[in-house]
């Protein structure tokens, strides 16, 4: 009603609607405001997601920076006067600060407390910051506030925001690991891992939990963090229903036999010891992180556990899980960064072990009995870490990352019967291109995959096994969201790679025979494309102009072999580039693929040069070149640029430059400038020869290789007997100086130069 009574007078307006919790009350305030002048505005905020998409255009709130959070706190404190008079409160402010996060609704809640209170009350402030002090002020100012957020949830997404009370503070909570952990503790109906997603998003969206993106990193993880007044704030309700206790809280549970009676245990650091007044049969969850064996009960104590999670944690050498096989409900079980021997009989003895994390590297094996948890649904693990069974019996598994497979017995073919696999992340050290094409044929029967990443064991697919296999028949799900296989190369990018068939793709990488043009075309409609490598075999560079019709989301473009240039327009949200450029080209067209109007978001070039044809003096040139044309960009803040040279030895390069100079350009004997001393000529015949024969190809490149031929000649040319002058020996010089290596020769003939 007020709306349509201002609007009625006929005056622009800006309305500014605060905390807007449902849809229904924005389509109420949308249906009063079209009926208002149509140059008027209307701003509302809102801390679900749902609300802001149904409003329109959506300006995400950054947390303030730390400047900035400094600003408004002192504003707040001393009605902005002075903002930095008081130095002695530097320390305690930082901290409250940080505590803040850069929220602004906690610094100022917080900062109206500290207004006319004396220097020596701030620390005190500060230690009550959170919930465990009932009479403190800060308790009634931000509890009410947060439990707007926490009580305006479903139960079952209170259930699942309330298990985060578990993780220590400040923690990155990777996304799969907490999903799978609602999942074994009966959190998701029908045991669904896609609607324990669902859950995951549901509490982003409701600004219960921080989304932490790791898809900027081809090996980050995605996953959240949680506000600390929000942990308080969970943990106390945890508490209070007795859902879950951190063993260094207060805890006010019911007692069984004069033990407290806890249904989830989470043990913190070293000051967590073993507490013997906590009923430990009664646990379903037990997490333990940066602690000593010493500081965890007896694995025979527990008798309902379904998720044991031991993280960072120190066992006596040679230690094991011997009593493990005991905890037959165990759903969940992770040994991540742990050294820790895995008892031989593990398969046998848990058969309902859905989930087993051994990330870490810090377990060298997994026995062969592994290979018997037919309920698996989840098996992680690092480099370092090496699977022993076969895996064909593990057929309901849905996620699967492993390290040297190529120790795995018979991995390659039976990888095909995981059918149900969702993610596949494999990494070897070196296979046959025999195995290469069985694990090919096995991936064609994975119709389910959405993420499927195989590379070689960190070395960045530095290898590359070439297969005749196209991979047409693989014919994923529309759900596939990433495909790596830069070290596999393939004939030719599948046809089914397209925005209809893989509308969800966002992160591809792929090793071709030849790159055709067509290809990148195709590619270039995917609508949800984030990261591209690409990379031909063949050294004949494709060329490909990018245009401002495509790859209009694209953050990371890896090429290989391909000779791009960048339109005006193009590739927008472009902020990591990795090309190659042939350094024999030096205008700056050639060498710099973007143009000023393009890529405006681009800060991380690595360009690959290659030096195959170029001598040192050429490649400097490239490099300044390079150099110079790069930093030619419209309103570029910073712009970090790597040169790498491909099949080029700088300290040859520089050898022969300083050759070519002292020879000034002289193609037969008797002119100046060519030494006439016959020990030299020796000298330098032993170290040019001894640096064509210890030199690996393409060490100098072949340029630089037939320089180098042409030297040795024109020497031999200059000796008295030219005609007997073959390869010399090494020999000692007059003056009793040793020259035994190749390495003292050349910086010998180096000298002389």
């Amino acid at each position: 009603f007020l709306i349509k009574d201002l609007a009625s007078h006929g005056n622009r307006y800006i309305f500014v609607m605060d905390d807007i919790w449902d849809i229904r009350t924005w389509e109420v305030i949308k249906c009063a405001f079209m009926d208002s002048h149509p140059e008027s505005r209307l701003i509302i905020t809102t801390r679900i997601v749902d609300v802001a998409t149904k409003a329109g255009g959506i300006y995400n709130m950054e947390p303030l920076s730390n400047d900035n959070s400094e600003i408004l706190f002192y504003t707040r404190t001393y009605g902005g006067e002075a903002l930095t008079s008081s130095n002695q409160h530097v320390e305690v402010t930082n901290k409250i600060l940080k505590k803040c996060g850069g929220a602004p609704l906690a610094i100022i809640t917080i900062a109206s407390l500290l207004v006319g209170k004396q220097s020596e009350d701030w620390s005190k402030v500060y230690d009550a910051i959170g919930f465990r002090h009932e009479d403190s002020e800060v308790v009634q100012n931000t509890r009410k506030i947060l439990s707007f957020s926490y009580y305006d949830l479903p139960s079952h997404l209170k259930t699942c925001l309330l298990y985060l009370s578990m993780f220590p503070e400040d923690s990155f909570i990777e996304k799969h690991s907490l999903i799978w952990k609602w999942v074994s503790e009966g959190f998701v109906p029908d045991r669904s891992f896609q609607l324990g997603e669902s859950y995951f998003s549901m509490l982003v969206n409701r600004s219960m939990i921080r989304w932490i993106d790791g898809d900027a990193d081809l090996d980050g993880q995605s996953g959240c963090r949680v506000h600390d007044m929000v942990l308080d704030l969970i943990r106390t309700i945890s508490n209070e229903v007795n859902f879950a206790t951190v063993h260094d809280m207060e805890h006010h549970g019911t007692c069984s036999g004069g033990k407290l009676k806890v249904r989830r245990l989470a043990v913190h650091g070293k000051s967590g010891e073993h507490n013997c007044s906590i009923a430990m049969e009664h646990v379903r969850s037990f997490n333990v992180v940066e602690c000593s064996a010493n500081s965890m009960p007896l694995l025979l104590s527990f008798k309902v556990l379904r998720v044991l999670v031991i993280e960072d944690c120190v066992f006596w050498e040679g230690g094991s899980l011997e009593h493990l096989g005991k905890l037959l409900q165990l759903r969940y079980l992770g040994l991540v960064k742990t050294a820790v021997k895995i008892p031989e009989g593990i398969g046998h003895d848990l058969k309902f072990l859905e989930i087993l994390d051994v990330r870490g590297g810090l377990i060298s094996e997994l026995p062969p009995s592994v290979g018997e948890l037919m309920n698996l649904r989840c098996l992680w693990a690092d480099n370092g870490t090496v699977m022993k069974g076969e895996i064909g019996k593990l057929t309901c598994l849905e996620e699967l990352e492993l390290h040297s497979v190529e120790k795995c017995p018979n991995f390659f073919t039976e990888v095909r019967k995981l059918t149900k696999l969702r993610v596949l992340k494999i990494y070897f050290a070196e296979i046959q291109e025999s195995a290469g094409k069985a694990l090919m044929e096995s991936l064609c029967n994975l119709h389910n995959i959405h993420r499927l990443t195989v590379l070689d064991d960190g070395r960045q697919a530095e290898y590359s096994v070439v297969v005749n296999h196209s991979l047409e028949d693989l014919a994923p799900c529309t759900k596939l969201y990433e495909l790596n296989l830069l070290c596999i190369v393939i004939p030719r990018v599948p046809s089914w790679i397209n925005h209809l068939s893989v509308p969800l793709l966002s992160r591809l990488g792929l090793h071709v025979d030849a790159v055709e043009v067509r290809d990148v075309q195709t590619i270039g409609r995917l609508p949800s494309l984030l990261e591209l490598g690409l990379w031909s075999k063949d050294e004949k560079n494709v060329s490909y102009t990018f245009g401002s019709n495509e790859f209009h989301k694209l953050r990371i473009l890896w090429t290989k072999n391909i000779e791009i240039a960048v339109g005006e327009g193009a590739l927008p949200m472009l902020e990591w580039l990795e090309y190659t450029a042939s350094a024999e080209r030096k205008d700056a067209a050639s060498l710099v693929p973007w143009r000023r109007n393009s890529c405006p978001l681009l800060k991380d070039v690595t360009c690959w040069l290659d030096c195959t044809n170029n001598s040192y003096r050429e490649v400097k040139e490239a490099k300044q070149a390079l150099r110079q044309a790069s930093g030619t960009r419209r309103n570029a803040e910073y712009l970090y640029l790597v040169i790498r040279k491909e099949n080029y030895d700088e300290e040859a390069g520089r050898f022969i430059d300083n050759l070519v100079e002292v020879l000034g350009g002289l193609e037969r004997p008797g002119k100046e400038g060519i030494p006439a001393d016959e020990a030299d000529l020796r000298d330098m015949i032993t170290s040019l020869e001894s640096l064509l024969r210890d030199g690996v190809e393409p060490r100098v490149g072949r340029y630089a290789e037939q320089e180098l031929r042409g030297f040795v000649t024109t020497f031999k040319s200059l000796l008295p007997d030219a005609a007997a002058a073959t390869t010399i020996k090494e020999e000692q010089p007059d003056n009793g100086d040793a020259t035994s290596s190749a390495d003292q020769d050349q910086e010998g003939a180096a000298s002389h130069c």
